[in-house]
């Protein structure tokens, strides 16, 4: 009975975390072209749209992790479920260091830039 509500508890996880996916998925359409280096302005707005973007991804994280806590009183620090919201907390935590890297590098890149105007 208890490997049964294992199993069970795993399709659950693997359920939960590819809902969360889903709905991390579901961003509006961007409207800023990232590949444009053309203006300091356009750098300036790459970069602030990249540290929006960190932003919700800590945040997701932080909920998540949340959940994992949740998830150990309710099902026990072995579950799936709590390891699965550990990874995606984790993997959304690193996404946000990444995009954090990108935001800085524009960001940069457009003060280079108009340092080289004057």
């Amino acid at each position: 009975m208890n490997n049964r509500h294992s199993h069970q508890a795993g399709w659950g996880a693997l359920i939960v975390l590819g809902v969360l996916t889903m709905a991390g998925c579901a961003q509006p359409v961007e409207t800023i072209d990232r590949t444009s280096v053309d203006s300091l302005q356009d750098q300036m707005a790459v970069a602030d749209n990249y540290r929006s973007e960190a932003m919700v991804l800590k945040e997701k994280a932080a909920a998540i992790a949340e959940s994992a806590v949740r998830y150990e009183q309710l099902f026990g620090p072995q579950s799936d479920w709590v390891s699965g919201a550990r990874q995606l907390s984790q993997y959304y935590a690193v996404a946000a260091q990444d995009l954090e890297r990108r935001a800085t590098a524009y960001a940069e890149a457009a003060q280079t830039g108009r340092q080289r105007r004057r």
